[in-house]
């Protein structure tokens, strides 16, 4: 009987300790018309950032009005939720503070057209949304278009696409630095996955570092300081593996050039070698090329050589591009040669390494400064 009484004071207590916690009525409002939608979900993205636990549920009214009031404790940090549907509309995602009074409208297309008030992260992450996602919807439809017309792939104006938004995605994110909105928005890699060739070119680890102190000054408390923390240690230390890994003896092989003439790789061994594999379709490879033909002229003559691997099943369009570029290094054809792919571990194109005097090989940047750096080096 004593533990039992015991018990039931301890739980009383409890819940009078939990009772004193001051909390706020934080309220998520507004009004959807002219969509399918017809229940709007509330959830709440976890401090992990991986997982959303879904708090409320409502139908929307005649009107399309809809209404969430919940209490969140005070002190606490802002955290991230989602307004999510039934259907394929796309999640609306917002920062909340104790005591927020959010107010949403949409007309049409929530995710394109919804307007926030009450939140300013959120209205941010809502400007973010806008400019990147359009473009993301332009690729999707350049995409749609080539699978429906079995045309050509349009990749010039593919490429403007995802350079628009990636070149947004990296202003939006160094304009605000120091709100939990830069961290929303330099998450994503949607545009990557149109165009692959762009991956490494927007967001990086500099851009996490800047955002990290940001936030750090804006919100002490926030959990995604660790998610930030965690990440960038990840990222160095793929790094730190990558500029560790060096491969001595490298695999020979032998290639045509466009007039059927055989070249092996070592023959330029006691030079130090870009090996260089690309694709005349990408309009990124045709770009670095005439970048690195600038640097050939400048070391050729120090003993710097380019081999260059075209992965073209169209070999016709692969000679058109090296005449069209007068490319003045060995380009040569792997069309039917995916064995060759698969040897040097070729996963996207452009791709690159650099072999120095000794044979030894290591992963090669495709930004012109820093590769600049790594010829200087070897020469």
């Amino acid at each position: 009987m004593k533990r039992f009484l015991f018990g039931t004071i301890a739980a009383l207590m409890l819940l009078s300790c939990s009772s004193d916690r001051a909390t706020h009525q934080t309220i998520v409002e507004g009004r959807f018309v002219g969509s399918n939608v017809d229940s709007v979900f509330l959830e709440r993205v976890s401090d992990t950032f991986i997982m959303p636990e879904r708090i409320a549920a409502t139908a929307l009214a005649d009107n399309g009005a809809f209404r969430f009031a919940f209490d969140i404790e005070e002190g606490t940090s802002p955290r991230f939720y989602k307004l999510s549907f039934t259907d394929n509309t796309r999640p609306v995602t917002l920062v909340i503070a104790p005591g927020d009074n959010i107010r949403l409208e949409a007309a049409g297309d929530i995710f394109l057209n919804y307007t926030v008030e009450g939140s300013d992260e959120s209205a941010l992450i809502r400007e973010f949304n806008r400019e990147y996602f359009a473009a993301c919807d332009r690729l999707a439809l350049i995409a749609e278009s080539i699978a429906n017309t079995s045309k050509a792939i349009p990749e010039r104006e593919a490429y403007l696409a995802a350079r628009n938004a990636i070149q947004a995605q990296v202003r939006f994110v160094g304009t605000h630095h120091d709100k939990l909105a830069a961290f929303y928005a330099m998450r994503h890699n949607v545009v990557e996955q149109y165009i692959p060739q762009l991956e490494g070119y927007g967001i990086t680890l500099a851009h996490y570092n800047t955002v990290l102190e940001g936030i750090t000054k804006s919100y002490p408390d926030s959990p995604y300081i660790a998610i930030i923390e965690r990440e960038i240690a990840d990222s160095e230390a793929i790094i730190n593996l990558n500029n560790s890994i060096t491969l001595s003896s490298y695999p020979d092989i032998e290639l045509e050039d466009m007039y059927k003439a055989k070249h092996r790789l070592s023959s330029l061994d006691g030079k130090v070698v870009m090996l260089y594999f690309w694709t005349a379709e990408s309009a990124l490879c045709n770009n670095i090329n005439a970048e690195l033909k600038a640097l050939y002229a400048r070391y050729h003559d120090a003993g710097f050589e380019v081999y260059q691997v075209s992965a073209d099943r169209d070999v016709a369009m692969w000679i058109e591009a090296v005449r069209q570029q007068r490319l003045p290094w060995l380009s040569l054809t792997a069309a039917e040669r995916d064995d060759v792919f698969m040897l040097y571990n070729v996963a996207q194109l452009p791709m690159a390494y650099i072999i120095d005097r000794e044979g030894n090989m290591s992963v090669a940047p495709l930004e012109m400064a820093a590769l600049e750096e790594e010829i200087k080096k070897h020469l």
